[in-house]
């Protein structure tokens, strides 16, 4: 992520009409691009007060999830929407497993003070199709 902050941003904010405050700054990813847009807004909330994270692959990386989210300063202006289909975890006990993981990561940015957002998606996949029907939901949460 040194590279997006380094050189992706600062190229994008120079070549493109863009408003490169913070404030104004999001990120967003799919499973493994869901917990990097996680990632990014934990340890560069200084750049980024937006995360999208549709069926981010955070269960292979609790402890270290927790353990960045207990050093790192939040902002109490950051949003963060997540999201997973139900489909996507095996029985109820992989959905109880999913929501205790994404409740502990709901309380760390409710203690300071962030707005987190979690969305469980009846019946949804793994994949593009499911999450293209999120983009309205997460960009209301996010940008209103």
């Amino acid at each position: 992520m040194d590279w997006v902050i380094e050189e992706l941003k600062p190229f994008i904010d120079e070549h493109y009409r863009t408003i490169p405050f913070r404030e104004c700054t999001g990120i967003g990813g799919s499973s493994m691009g869901g917990l990097m847009a996680l990632y990014t807004v934990i340890k560069y909330n200084i750049y980024f007060s937006k995360a999208a994270c549709l069926s981010s692959a955070i269960s292979m990386c609790m402890p270290q999830l927790k353990n960045e989210l207990q050093e790192a300063f939040i902002d109490s202006d950051t949003r963060v929407y997540m999201s997973f289909g139900t489909k996507e975890v095996r029985g109820k006990k992989g959905i109880e497993l999913m929501k205790n993981n994404l409740n502990e990561i709901e309380k760390q940015f409710y203690l300071r003070g962030a707005s987190f957002h979690l969305n469980i998606i009846k019946n949804g996949q793994h994949n593009e199709a499911s999450w293209e029907k999120e983009n309205k939901v997460y960009f209301d949460y996010l940008w209103k």
